[in-house]
């Protein structure tokens, strides 16, 4: 993987995963397992930490929660999506394949994965944990963004590839940078260039709105 593009795709990693700091649908996994009392408070704390910039408070609140039965399969999902901000790429893979074990109906610790297994190179495994994560949610944006990008690895599916990227840059601008960028791979110049404004186009839309 050439440095321009490992560059970009951490870009695009850190966009993606920092909605997951946030609040966001309940997911099927949340609602079978639920949080409440102390587990409640100690996930919530580090979450409040984590958006507020404080990372390595939110990230030590995270490991204490580790000694609590209920809040730890939560917090390692967490400490894994903060350690694949991080770069920590084997950490990262260690931590999901417990989160997925803990909580195989989360859909975002089976993208999140399925992200890991295409920066390995591990695009058949990446794309199995991908389709598993679209079961569990069809309409996720980033999990569409995912599979498109491991289609795009695998090379036989580009145009479904290119379906699901496109699908997930409604929500996601950094899509039209991977789009771009595949483009410019295969010699559709002006495609690359339309991709490449409309992620500029959509990120001032972004910037205005906040």
């Amino acid at each position: 993987m050439s440095l321009f593009l490992r560059i970009l795709l951490f870009s695009i990693l850190a966009a993606t995963l920092d909605a997951q700091s946030g609040p966001g649908v309940v997911s099927v996994e949340e609602l079978r397992n639920p949080l409440k009392g102390k587990s409640l408070r100690a996930i919530v704390t580090a979450q409040e930490h984590l958006i507020s910039g404080q990372r390595e408070r939110g990230i030590q609140e995270l490991r204490d929660a580790m000694g609590d039965r209920a809040a730890m399969p939560y917090a390692i999902s967490m400490l894994a999506v903060e350690h694949l901000k991080a770069g920590q790429l084997d950490t990262a893979f260690s931590e999901l394949e417990q989160a997925v074990h803990l909580l195989p109906g989360l859909p975002e610790n089976r993208s999140n994965l399925a992200y890991v297994f295409y920066l390995r190179g591990q695009t058949e495994r990446g794309l199995e944990e991908a389709h598993r994560a679209l079961q569990l949610d069809p309409g996720r944006p980033k999990t569409r963004m995912v599979l498109g990008m491991l289609l795009l690895q695998q090379g036989s599916h580009d145009a479904e590839a290119v379906k699901q990227l496109e699908a997930a840059a409604e929500k996601i601008p950094s899509a039209h940078q991977v789009l771009a960028h595949h483009y410019d791979r295969v010699g559709r110049a002006p495609e690359a260039e339309r991709e490449r404004r409309a992620y500029a186009i959509t990120s001032i839309g972004l910037v205005a709105a906040k």
